[in-house]
């Protein structure tokens, strides 16, 4: 079982590095720079796991009311959901910050899944604050299943009331929803696992490791890009005033989609070896705070 973990991390590690730095991404989008849409590799994986996590622990605890073997899944499933949780909310801010135009947009399910990060955040309180070990795991028990509720009002919230997450289901298609579909199933399938199982012992520095690669991953950040603006059949106009006489097909193709260029809202860099696209920092950041959230829990089942 150990040789299947460290299997599953490994793909996690490689995949998610892939992903973030050469997968495909949305050509044109409506508000910010395409390349944060890189995010949906690491943040939307995360976030379907916790919802998996969550209900696991909601099931646990129903189930550890008869069996009291039950109770180390309900404590396990518990703390994972909480570091998915807060990590899914820290991600989402910073991805809303260039795709919604602010980082805190009071979006329902951004803030029903920060209610979700504290909410099991507390657990571990309730969980030690009572001596007698019996009362200690009915209040933990009646605790995880009143909190569902809000687990279930922030999977439902895009459908009851209007929000910029779009309705489940409704994602990309084509290529991006398959390496979206595969990320999934491995954060799933190893969040899932480290509940019942321990981590294999090089599991904590894979994720450490990577974080640090998909650090480096930044560097072009520290070179100043720009965001073009608007672009002409031979020209490309940057934010900064600045007017570049090269092709947009140079830098990015196809240049239109449906009449609509695709290079405005991208960042470049300009350097005297020419001018090269430039992922959005949002997705190495997420990257990373998504390796050292593993690495947290990875420490933790040891």
């Amino acid at each position: 079982m150990q040789l299947v973990v460290l299997a599953i991390v490994i793909l996690d590690v490689l995949s998610a590095i892939y992903l973030v730095n050469w997968g495909p991404f949305p050509l044109a989008a409506e508000l910010g720079a395409p390349t944060a849409y890189l995010n949906i590799y690491v943040h939307v994986p995360a976030g379907v796991a916790m919802y998996v996590t969550a209900s696991l622990a909601f099931a646990s605890a129903l189930v550890s009311i008869r069996r009291q073997s039950a109770v180390k899944v309900m404590d396990s499933s518990a703390y994972i959901t909480a570091a998915l949780a807060w990590y899914a909310f820290i991600s989402g801010t910073i991805w809303a910050a260039e795709s919604w135009g602010t980082p805190l947009a009071l979006d329902p399910r951004q803030m029903s899944i920060l209610t979700v990060a504290v909410v099991f955040s507390l657990y571990p309180a309730i969980r030690r604050g009572v001596e007698d070990p019996d009362r200690s795991v009915k209040l933990s028990q009646s605790y995880l299943i009143a909190g569902y509720v809000l687990v279930v009002i922030s999977l439902l919230a895009p459908v009851l009331v209007e929000a910029f997450h779009p309705k489940p289901g409704a994602t990309f298609g084509g290529t991006l929803r398959a390496y979206m579909g595969l990320r999934t199933v491995l954060v799933v399938a190893l969040f899932t696992v480290l509940i019942f199982t321990r981590a294999p012992k090089p599991t904590l520095w894979l994720y450490l490791t990577a974080a640090v690669v998909v650090s480096a991953m930044l560097y072009p950040w520290l070179q100043n890009p720009v965001r073009v603006i608007d672009v002409t059949n031979n020209s490309i106009v940057l934010e900064d005033g600045r007017v570049l006489n090269i092709p947009p097909q140079s830098v990015l193709t196809p240049v239109e989609i449906n009449g609509v260029a695709t290079l405005p809202k991208h960042y470049i860099l300009v350097s005297k070896d020419g001018v090269e696209l430039v992922r959005h920092y949002s997705a190495y950041v997420n990257a990373a705070l998504y390796f050292l959230t593993a690495a947290v829990v990875a420490r933790r089942h040891e």
